[in-house]
């Protein structure tokens, strides 16, 4: 599968088999620990009941901390900021950024589906790309809610408190960068990729049950850190770095903290989890 394909995978991922083990994990300073899981955006109905160790970190966790506010991403307030982030604003159309090929290619995959191609004159290359990609998952059984959106409705429920590492606008900030000065790529090898989409989804939803890092690591991030360097600095290293602060702080505090972050921030060189080990944290798989 082309890296453009997996980048768009990694998004929406960034996120089944019955085995015994799960992507979470307790950090510990000897005193205080964070448990920290990884998650999938994206899930099948029969990825339900989660795997345990999900549930354990929930029910010894005082706070939940998500990538962003689980929340305030559902509001049509949110929405708005998002699709305003996917159009095209220059006075451009999507077909002015395809070669006649591959606009044509995707012309043909939206009549397949009942949608006419002008309802995406206006849209980015990178938002087509993701919401064929989307479909396509959707078609084959994927959900739109996955383990974030799950512990966060549980949570609301049961009163119990919620904080997130950054904030919507910021979430927003880093989609609108997807893809920039690679449009044409963007869109013609997601649409050769559509049927392998969701075979490999399949292997991302299995590595993350298993917890399996350095697999999780080969399908997601390698490629990415070869083939698109700038991305990955972007979209993981930076945030990685970013978030340090405040996970090692929540070490620092009375409290237990179960934080929930895509599985792609977990694997790899540079994830939440060897730099945590680096800075002399005890990290174990729970």
């Amino acid at each position: 599968m082309n890296v453009i394909s997996k980048l768009a995978l990694t998004l929406l991922l960034i996120t089944t088999c019955s085995a015994n083990a799960a992507s979470v994990w307790k950090v510990s300073n000897g005193q205080n620990s964070v448990y920290i899981g990884g998650t999938i955006h994206l899930l099948k109905a029969e990825s339900f009941p989660l795997p345990e160790e999900y549930d354990k970190a929930y029910r010894l966790s005082d706070k939940l901390i998500f990538e962003t506010d689980i929340e305030a991403i559902q509001t049509p307030a949110f929405q708005q900021k998002a699709m305003a982030q996917m159009i095209l604003t220059d006075g451009t159309t999507l077909e002015s950024h395809l070669s006649q090929e591959t606009f044509q290619a995707l012309k043909e995959y939206l009549s397949s589906k009942g949608i006419a191609i002008q309802n995406f004159q206006l849209f980015k290359p990178s938002a087509v790309a993701l919401t064929i990609s989307l479909l396509e998952y959707q078609a084959n059984g994927f959900l739109p809610q996955g383990v974030d959106h799950y512990y966060s409705s549980k949570a609301r429920k049961e009163g119990k408190p919620q904080g997130w590492l950054e904030s919507v606008d910021e979430q927003i900030g880093f989609l609108a960068s997807i893809g920039q000065g690679d449009d044409e790529n963007m869109v013609k090898y997601t649409l050769q990729d559509l049927n392998e989409l969701p075979q490999y989804l399949d292997k991302i939803l299995a590595g993350w049950r298993t917890g399996e890092l350095s697999e999780l690591e080969n399908m997601m991030v390698k490629d990415m850190q070869q083939e698109a360097p700038k991305m990955y600095q972007t979209i993981l290293v930076d945030r990685n770095n970013n978030w340090m602060p405040k996970i090692t702080q929540m070490l620092q505090d009375e409290q237990t903290e179960l934080v929930l972050v895509g599985t792609a921030h977990l694997a790899g060189p540079d994830s939440v989890l060897n730099k945590l080990k680096a800075k002399g944290f005890k990290v174990e798989k729970l």
